[in-house]
């Protein structure tokens, strides 16, 4: 456990519709800094909510395009390599790639003609890349825009949640019942999963993280729940049953952090719930 790490006894929920502190107009996105500071991007608000790692809530930013007068409405959210720094990705009349400071400057930004309704971002950490999902595309960019590769994703349902393991590769959910493992290369070389209601068993998943171990966990959205998996695709537990679950993301101190953005809410797992 990272050093200076409280143990939490019970699982925390906060949020609610609205436009105040702390309520959300579809929260789609979730991520946590080394310093347990957690990141909600707020779609229809145009903004960014900052909470404690206790749920209190912080501070905001709104999603100005850098550059720009303009908002845009953040859809997903990753924590650069770089302490202090985030990237955002939303729309307004384009799509954008978006890096703030923690306290919401604008700093730069990149665009990219998306295919999809609801794009998502992660970060590369070893190789300070910036990865995007969009519909059947995987993209994987430098910070400056630059695009470095494209793969192709047989899915039917589009990609719905990124992110990458330690070595590089990169992880994605397909919407429909499994999930994808892509090399630095952007070369498919693993899948896993199988769809129905069952144990073990996936429908409609869509955000993904990684715990500090490498085991996957995985907002199984149609089934109310979050999964654990080892990296070969094994499946080792539930982690909770949550409604509607949709993003999720690991802090360091290895709580997990949960958006139910239908019903605009966010869960906190302390540690040991997680891995018991």
């Amino acid at each position: 456990m990272a050093k200076g790490c409280d143990v939490k006894p019970e699982k925390i929920t906060f949020g609610g519709r609205g436009k105040g502190h702390g309520k959300f107009e579809l929260n789609y996105g979730v991520a946590v800094s080394a310093d347990n500071e957690i990141f909600v991007t707020d779609q229809l608000n145009r903004r960014v909510q900052v909470f404690n790692i206790d749920g209190t809530f912080l501070r905001l930013f709104p999603t100005v395009v850098p550059g720009e007068s303009k908002k845009m409405y953040p859809l997903s959210v990753a924590l650069d390599v770089g302490p202090g720094y985030l990237w955002v990705l939303g729309r307004s009349a384009e799509v954008h790639v978006a890096q703030y400071s923690k306290n919401g400057q604008p700093i730069k930004k990149f665009d990219f003609i998306s295919k999809g309704v609801y794009p998502v971002i992660a970060m590369d950490v070893r190789n300070n890349k910036v990865i995007v999902g969009d519909k059947t595309t995987i993209m994987m960019f430098d910070p400056n825009g630059s695009r470095i590769w494209t793969s192709e994703v047989r899915t039917v349902y589009g990609i719905w949640g990124v992110t990458s393991d330690k070595e590089g590769n990169v992880l994605l959910t397909d919407g429909y019942k499994t999930i994808q493992k892509y090399n630095p290369s952007g070369v498919k070389i693993f899948e896993f999963g199988t769809f129905g209601q069952g144990k073990g068993q996936l429908r409609s998943p869509v955000g993904i993280c990684l715990d500090t171990s490498g085991l996957i966990i995985v907002a199984n959205f149609g089934n109310n729940r979050v999964d654990m998996f080892t990296s070969q695709g094994e499946f080792v537990r539930t982690i909770a049953n949550i409604e509607l679950a949709w993003a999720v993301a690991m802090g360091p101190c290895g709580e997990l952090v949960v958006t139910s953005k239908s019903i605009n809410i966010v869960t906190i797992i302390p540690r040991h719930l997680v891995v018991p």
